[in-house]
């Protein structure tokens, strides 16, 4: 017989050794089961000399066998993990409309009614924009760098507005290019920052303290000797029932270094804007402009690189959020670790390749749509397609506020904004070069003299710190009668001569 053809004892039982693999692996699976790193047993051996070859065989079955336990572990976590990810990313309302792409593509392809193609490729292109956010987040969380992570969002964050872009000018149509970006920065600054001001200035999430200790009557109340101490009458605290439910007299405040910085910037790219629609109507040379617009493209892109650098590296902590910023990194947290490198990268490949295809569909038909539906250019261009784009980071923006995470919620509107004026139009400058497109900056001295003044008001609401519902309300209403002016513009050519 050989050496371990004997009984073992492994723990409290007794089991044979005739098959020495055998006994092994299964003494290794047991330990590992209950949390060992290394199995523990012992044999029963007559001889030193077979211990001592006993003792070699065990100690490497045992190491095979833990090693193909953790490989299964390990590969058993990584699923989880990305399904985890996957389900907290397409577990949305948003997620329904998925089922309008292949409808739409298959309408387009089949030669429905143009009608048909455009609403069913525009709500499909609104879960598209979700998830290509949210990928772009999972894929900043994993790399921990917050120079990429910047430079992903400006590239990924306004992925969808870059594909619409790209398709349009590959269409010829460069004045719907010019109407959706600008509706782009317009719907950004008034209707998203409008509706997380109104929300959050009259809505409360839980019970009794307003999240970060913000001054809401719900949490204290105070004397006017008090105010500038900030001494709480501990006696006047008051616990609310928890749910939602509105508050009176309720004021946000926020870090205003970070919003100031943000609408400056927005102001200097109306410089950008202005001065060749300026040029244009003084002097009516469109060669020069188009070179002065494709220079300007170069200067005010390099201008966001720089807000890039002092927001993330130079500036960072006078800029920061930090209360806000660490409660949102708590809440990613309770939501798992989301996707992995790999996954990430796969599923923003998959997600623009299906929002190029949709975004396709759509532009090839508006056109059509104009002259069927009643609907202008402009209206589609600057009030319907923003929407798109934008309706990932509404929603994020008005959860946000209802949190009372005000300074969060200025951040995506307004740096949503920021980075439209300042990255997603000089690209769209740039890229009508590269394909022999006349792609400029005169966006029309009736536009120009719309955002500046959109701008200027957005200036005069943040400048204070604070924000409340009624301004919210005056941002929404700002944003309605921009709508209904541009429900009236029938042509984008119009626009360009300021003629209605």
């Amino acid at each position: 017989k050989e050496p371990w053809s004997r009984t073992s004892s492994v723990g409290s039982g007794v089991r044979s050794c005739a098959q020495m693999p055998t006994a092994v692996v299964w003494q290794a699976s047991r330990e590992i089961r209950r949390g060992s790193v290394i199995a523990e047993g012992s044999c029963q051996h007559p001889r030193p000399s077979a211990t001592a070859e006993l003792s070699a065989e065990l100690s490497k079955a045992q190491q095979e066998a833990y090693e193909t336990f953790a490989g299964i572990r390990d590969r058993r976590s990584y699923v989880m993990r990305n399904m985890a990810g996957l389900r907290s990313i397409f577990y949305h309302p948003f997620s329904v409309f998925l089922l309008a792409l292949p409808l739409g593509v298959t309408a387009s392809r089949l030669g429905w009614d143009p009608n048909w193609v455009f609403w069913l490729n525009f709500f499909a292109l609104i879960p598209l924009a979700k998830i290509l956010g949210d990928a772009t987040e999972e894929l900043d969380a994993c790399l921990h760098n917050e120079v990429i992570s910047g430079l992903l969002n400006a590239t990924f964050g306004n992925a969808v507005e870059m594909i619409i872009t790209v398709q349009t000018l590959r269409a010829g149509l460069v004045n719907v290019v010019k109407a959706t970006l600008l509706g782009s920065v317009l719907s950004n600054m008034l209707l998203v920052l409008g509706m997380s001001f109104f929300f959050g200035g009259i809505i409360e999430l839980g019970g009794g303290k307003a999240a970060n200790g913000f001054l809401t009557p719900m949490d204290v109340s105070f004397t006017e000797s008090q105010i500038g101490a900030r001494q709480p009458l501990l006696d006047n605290v008051s616990e609310e029932p928890r749910g939602v439910h509105l508050v009176a007299e309720k004021e946000q405040v926020f870090i205003v270094n970070s919003a100031l910085v943000s609408v400056t910037m927005l102001l200097v790219s109306c410089l950008g804007f202005a001065l060749p629609t300026i040029f244009s109507q003084a002097f009516g040379e469109e060669e020069t402009v188009l070179a002065m617009s494709r220079t300007a493209a170069g200067i005010v892109g390099l201008s966001y690189f720089a807000y890039l650098a002092f927001q993330l590296i130079t500036h960072r902590n006078m800029l920061a959020n930090s209360s806000e910023d660490d409660d949102a990194d708590d809440d990613d947290d309770e939501d798992g670790e989301g996707l992995t490198v790999g996954v990430a990268i796969g599923l923003l490949a998959l997600t623009t390749v299906f929002t190029s295809l949709s975004s396709d569909c759509l532009v090839d038909v508006i056109e059509a749509v104009v002259e069927n539906s009643g609907i202008s250019e402009c209206f589609i261009g600057i009030i319907l397609l923003p929407i798109v784009g934008n309706a990932c980071e509404h929603v994020a923006a008005v959860r946000f506020a209802v949190q009372n995470k005000p300074g969060l919620s200025i951040s995506i509107a307004v740096g949503s904004a920021v980075q439209v004026s300042l990255f997603v139009v000089p690209f769209a400058v740039l890229m009508g070069w590269a394909i022999g497109q006349p792609m400029n900056l005169d966006f029309g001295i009736l536009n120009t003299t719309v955002l500046v003044i959109c701008v200027l008001v957005v200036m005069s609401i943040v400048v204070d710190g604070r924000s409340n519902w009624l301004e919210g309300y005056m941002l929404c209403s700002s944003y309605a009668l921009i709508a209904v002016m541009y429900w009236h513009v029938k042509s984008f050519n119009a626009i360009e001569g300021d003629e209605l």
